[in-house]
């Protein structure tokens, strides 16, 4: 749609950032401000313009850190656009393309990001239903950040959303049936923590009839039988998001992040005991003292020689 060094008003494109089912994506300057920007280009431009203005209007309602900050909506040339944040680092997915499988503490720390910027959209009755590793962006200093809102819904007076509409392996068993609500953001999430840690999603099939047949049966692996590296604590974090009935998963961003959080509470205490114990350990150890009179070895914590008699 643009090309690189092309003015668009005040804006000039330096870059393409890459482009998906619903638009293209474009790195540019803001020559007022003298700042980058990222510039979303929506593939239906026929689209009347009350439609166009819904995804930059949901995600400016979100003011969070992370959630990518939308901008600006404008048109130009009859070129509808939006404006966002502009986020230097990498998609969750490259990240996983690169590295495979990540670290259990790095997976972590990841997944409570991104819980924390889907609480605050819940919170805001916006459920996001398109959660998945190309739609988090990493930045460089490692905060993660939630960006195209573009299948999100406003949940103000109706218990779910009802227009079939996802990415299949993310999606929970009711999404596929149109009834998105907010813990089918929470399955999502539980699909992105389980592919973090094992290096696939949690049920893989090009058909999507059949991802929806074994996510209704709950027929997902266990991801400590694949990773056996993660805690049995992480593994059922993740198989409670995975829960085929909506009402038996988290029913809240924040009740999975007191979940997670708890896992590092739990590291710390287990720490303190393990050193305590150590600690009785080391002075239970056999003492190489001998008596000074007769010369015989003396037992743990004594004041008295048993053989001798003799204070020692």
């Amino acid at each position: 749609m643009f090309l690189q060094g092309q003015k668009v008003g005040k804006y000039e494109i330096i870059r393409s950032l890459g482009s998906g089912g619903f638009g293209s994506v474009y790195l540019a300057k803001d020559t007022w401000l003298d700042i980058k920007v990222a510039i979303k280009v929506p593939h239906k431009q026929s689209a009347e313009l009350y439609k166009l203005l819904k995804e930059p209007r949901l995600q400016a309602a979100l003011n969070h850190p992370n959630i990518v900050r939308m901008i600006a909506a404008e048109k130009e040339s009859k070129v509808f656009f939006m404006v966002m944040e502009y986020v230097k680092g990498r998609t969750l997915e490259k990240i996983l393309d690169k590295e495979k499988i990540l670290e259990p503490e790095r997976a972590v720390d990841y997944i409570k990001q991104v819980a924390h910027g889907v609480d605050h959209a819940h919170k805001n009755k916006i459920i996001h239903r398109d959660l998945r590793p190309s739609n988090v962006i990493i930045s460089e200093d490692g905060t993660a950040k939630i960006t195209d809102f573009g299948t999100s819904a406003w949940l103000s007076n109706v218990p779910y959303a009802s227009t079939r509409i996802g990415s299949p392996p993310y999606m929970a068993p009711e999404q596929f049936l149109g009834r998105a609500s907010y813990q089918s953001d929470i399955y999502s999430l539980g699909c992105i923590f389980y592919e973090m840690i094992v290096g696939r999603p949690p049920i893989f099939d090009p058909d999507p009839f059949k991802i929806l047949e074994k996510a209704q049966q709950g027929k997902v692996t266990p991801p400590r039988l694949r990773n056996t590296r993660i805690s049995r604590e992480i593994d059922e974090i993740i198989m409670k998001c995975l829960a085929s009935k909506a009402e038996e998963r988290y029913q809240k961003p924040s009740e999975l992040i007191r979940a997670i959080s708890s896992l590092k509470g739990k590291k710390e205490h287990e720490s303190d005991v393990e050193e305590m114990l150590s600690r009785i350990r080391a002075r239970d150890q056999v003492r190489s003292e001998q008596c000074w009179n007769c010369r015989r070895p003396l037992p743990i914590r004594t004041r008295h020689c048993p053989h001798c008699g003799e204070t020692v």
